[in-house]
């Protein structure tokens, strides 16, 4: 009898923690790809940050072996019609929100790329998130 008493109450708290929080605790990215690329040149990789929680994160930095240099970056355009992109420190991730990294908005910039990037290649990404902690991704290369 004592068996079984024990194995409910394991069983009572397994079903307990898996029902916190919704059953998602953390940021998820997805649709992640990244412009084809000549060595040499930059190129920028583009995907949706979804925050499910109630808590806010940052994004803290992205980091890749493909280029020289890696960078948050946002694009916008000036008042005389120039387009200017700007290092961005972080990337604030709301609660229950969505961030778009997107052409002519957010990306992550690759300067300096030290190989030809063609279309069904992969670039292993990682983000560091001040919440959720490091993601690494596998990021499939497309066309622009």
């Amino acid at each position: 009898m004592k068996k079984i008493s024990v194995v409910v109450l394991m069983l009572l708290v397994l079903a307990l923690s898996a029902c916190r929080g919704g059953g998602n605790n953390s940021v998820v990215v997805k649709d992640a790809w990244a412009r084809s690329a000549i060595q040499g040149n930059p190129t920028a990789i583009y995907f949706l940050i979804e925050n499910p929680t109630a808590e806010d994160d940052v994004l803290l930095s992205a980091s890749t072996d493909v280029s020289m240099m890696t960078e948050l970056h946002m694009s916008s355009m000036d008042a005389a019609g120039v387009m200017t992109m700007t290092p961005q420190e972080n990337v604030p991730v709301p609660a229950n929100s969505t961030v778009e990294f997107k052409k002519g908005g957010l990306h992550v910039m690759l300067m300096n790329i030290k190989q030809d990037l063609k279309p069904g290649d992969t670039v292993k990404l990682t983000l560091n998130f001040e919440k959720a902690g490091e993601m690494k991704l596998d990021v499939p290369v497309q066309e622009p």
